[in-house]
């Protein structure tokens, strides 16, 4: 079996973006996903949520250089690039999805895909093993660029869900266009406008504190070149202790606000601000949501209450406990290049106490991409 010089484990926007530098240094690689397409999963929770509008300004995207995007638009897509929305100049996800599919294909990453689902990674003497069903790679470099897949559930929820109770994530495969609607972040407040327009019934947005307003969950400084300088001269204490006071907070984007409350005026959806208790009801599968300074019955709940922090666990902590990879407050220790140790990188949300915040957002994806051996590519 050939050795390769890179597998890339995620096919994410972190493996991808990885994936076409590491091709552009002339790397052979593979990108081993459980799906059967590049992006499918972002894509889809995407489509979950109707999302319209991209978070991230242009600049943010797969390719080499920072301006790729917005003239990818201007050349190919026939005026999308009037569609940048001010002040940050935000694409549309639909001219982003175009722009990183086109970066797929042009750069041969559709036949690097290797589909299946990564149990284990050992050291064979000279390379890296990367097994699974059905998956055995070999490779000099191991790239860990999975994203979040941990999604945040309350306890109370969790109980209920066990009981049979309709109650959903909004990015579980199959979830129900319930109008009730747990969460005040971006993605709940957009499922509550996709929800009323598929079933023009009024949604209740049930937000325990007042929504935050902001272009991002976190502050714009965390994006520029000048933090990861500051951030690098952190010890490991001191950037767990940033990381643990400004994990997202899940917020609202300012356009995306005032489509709400547009909304709101229209009774197309209500804001219920407060705690929230849920209960089954007395007699038969309905559920009692009680807040606001009121209680109404529903047939099942939707939570967009985000993804929890990833850290190092499953097959990846096994594998990280074999090859004596150093680990702190559940993270890889990494260098500057992204390499853990033995051969084997981490990007995306596990690279945050490398990268900080924003690792695991498209602008770390870049950075991330950036440092990697042998990559020349301009990350902002």
């Amino acid at each position: 079996m050939s050795v390769l010089d890179w597998i890339v484990v995620g096919g994410g926007p972190h493996g991808v973006c990885a994936a076409r530098a590491l091709r552009a240094a002339g790397a052979e690689l593979r990108i081993v996903d459980p799906r059967a397409a590049l992006l499918h999963r972002w894509s889809t929770r995407a489509q979950a949520v109707a999302m319209t509008w991209m978070r991230s300004p242009v600049n943010h995207h797969l390719d080499q250089h920072p301006a790729d995007l917005h003239h990818f638009l201007h050349r190919a897509e026939n005026g999308d690039v009037a569609q940048l929305a001010r002040p940050l100049l935000r694409p549309t996800h639909a001219a982003f999805l175009r722009h990183a599919r086109h970066v797929i294909a042009r750069d041969g990453l559709r036949g690097a895909l290797t589909q299946g689902r990564v149990e284990r990674i050992r050291d064979d003497g000279g390379c890296l093993v990367v097994e699974g069903e059905d998956l055995l790679l070999r490779a000099r470099r191991v790239l860990v660029a999975t994203g979040s897949n941990q999604l945040r559930v309350p306890d109370w929820a969790r109980r209920l869900r066990e009981e049979g109770a309709a109650v959903d994530h909004v990015f579980e495969p199959g979830a129900k266009a319930a109008v009730d609607i747990v969460g005040g972040g971006i993605s709940a407040v957009q499922r509550a406008l996709e929800v009323w327009r598929r079933t023009r019934r009024t949604t209740r947005l049930w937000v325990r504190r007042a929504v935050q307003i902001a272009d991002f969950d976190n502050e714009r400084s965390l994006t520029r070149a000048r933090f990861l300088g500051w951030w690098s001269r952190l010890d490991a204490a001191r950037r767990t202790t940033f990381l643990e006071r400004h994990s997202a907070r899940g917020s609202v984007p300012p356009g995306l606000w005032t489509r709400l409350t547009r909304a709101i005026r229209r009774g197309r959806v209500e804001l219920r601000l407060g705690a929230l208790r849920v209960e089954r009801a007395s007699a038969g599968p309905r559920l009692i949501l009680t807040g606001a300074g009121a209680a109404v019955e529903s047939s099942g709940v939707t939570l967009a209450t985000g993804f929890a922090p990833e850290r190092v666990g499953g097959w990846l902590r096994t594998a990280a406990e074999r090859l004596e990879l150093p680990v702190h407050a559940d993270l890889p220790r990494l260098r500057a290049d992204m390499h853990w140790g033995r051969g084997v990188y981490v990007c995306g949300p596990l690279a945050r106490a490398r990268l900080g915040p924003m690792a695991s957002n498209l602008i770390g994806a870049r950075w991330a991409a950036s440092r990697l051996p042998g990559v020349e590519m301009q990350p902002y």
